[in-house]
């Protein structure tokens, strides 16, 4: 992406996978970026208009509490439409010493996971699920420091009249829930949109799948206990735990 490595809070080389009963791991360069730090850099660097109360009149006017901009429009306003919600919730704990990303599955969970984050000042401890995602936090014998969470759309994307960016087009990692992937692709060049909404359509075609087939899946992790798989590309957690079966 890019990015400062001052927007970087650690980089990592592998992550393990457990379900209790086996466990992968997945090697590769990955990094954990600081949201909220590089969000308050990019607002920074923006002339940034507080409450958002807008209204897009087209691609070149936008009106905000009874004043009008004009320019080049990007709907950023976030989702907007029917969606399968995912509920997330992450508490933030005193450190953990690990090397590691740690992914915990659970067979009562289908298509979510639990997860923690090692940082060199505290831990992210958390998990996501379709239902109640508390009872898939992994237990950590650390004391919590705070809570944060919400909701995650799980949609396909759409085409809007204006440029869009963000939760508002759809283009959201539909088993993580992440969107900064497709952001960082589409401030590269617009005419990536077309590739980025195909490789969304196909991730939410196999999270409908490991939805179904959760338990078979878990199965092929079992049986792959112990193994060791190396990644050299953005890593796609979808098309892992699908190709399980096929390993």
């Amino acid at each position: 992406m890019g990015l400062s490595k001052e927007f970087v809070d650690r980089e990592f080389k592998s992550i393990r996978v457990v379900d209790g009963r086996g466990e992968v791991f997945i090697e590769g360069d990955f990094v954990r970026l600081n949201r909220e730090k590089l969000e308050i850099w990019l607002s920074s660097e923006l002339n940034v208009v507080r409450p958002a109360d807008a209204t897009i009149k087209g691609e070149g006017e936008v009106m905000v509490r009874g004043t009008k901009y004009t320019g080049k429009v990007f709907d950023a306003s976030g989702w907007k439409g029917k969606a399968k919600w995912v509920k997330a919730m992450e508490y933030v704990t005193e450190p953990l010493n690990l090397d590691e990303i740690l992914v915990t599955l659970d067979p009562r969970n289908p298509a979510g996971f639990g997860w923690i984050v090692p940082l060199p000042d505290k831990a992210l401890v958390g998990a996501l699920s379709l239902g109640d995602p508390r009872p898939f936090v992994p237990a950590v014998e650390k004391r919590r420091l705070s809570v944060h969470g919400g909701g995650i759309p799980r949609v396909k994307p759409i085409q809007l009249s204006v440029p869009a960016i963000g939760d508002r087009t759809g283009l959201i990692k539909t088993f993580t829930g992440g969107g900064i992937f497709g952001i960082a692709e589409l401030l590269q060049n617009f005419s990536n949109s077309r590739k980025i909404k195909k490789e969304i359509e196909r991730q939410y075609l196999l999270t409908e799948i490991l939805q179904r087939t959760w338990r078979i899946d878990l199965l092929a992790l079992r049986l792959l206990h112990g193994r060791t798989i190396r990644v050299d590309r953005e890593f796609d957690f979808h098309t892992f735990l699908f190709s399980l079966r096929r390993l």
